[in-house]
């Protein structure tokens, strides 16, 4: 994720997001070692890893390997975090996701 934990941002907000080591796949191509993106965003505690992750407005799925997204979120503060997924959409064991940062929406 290219934003910055404590970072204070205006609408619409890019979040580019890539990972290092396991291949870049879409949803529903299932095979070792790849997947796509999801963004938890406000989420106080993390989804289960042993279940596909569910489309939500706090999980945001990235089912076509994309790498970048545009959000709008409502003026406050907001906690975001990738979360790494097979293309069945169940987390990797470990879990292959970016560390919880801050943001501040002006």
């Amino acid at each position: 994720m290219d934003l910055k934990d404590g970072a204070t941002v205006s609408n619409p907000i890019t979040v580019k997001f890539g990972v290092e080591g396991i291949e870049l796949a879409p949803a529903g191509e299932v095979k070792d070692n790849s997947g796509h993106h999801h963004l938890l965003i406000d989420l106080d505690s993390p989804p289960p890893m042993d279940l596909p992750l569910p489309a939500t407005d706090k999980i945001i799925h990235y089912g076509k390997a994309q790498t970048e997204a545009i959000l709008n979120l409502a003026p406050g503060p907001h906690t975001l975090q990738l979360l790494f997924a097979g293309g069945n959409h169940v987390p990797h064991d470990p879990p292959v996701q970016s560390e919880k940062i801050k943001i501040e929406v002006k």
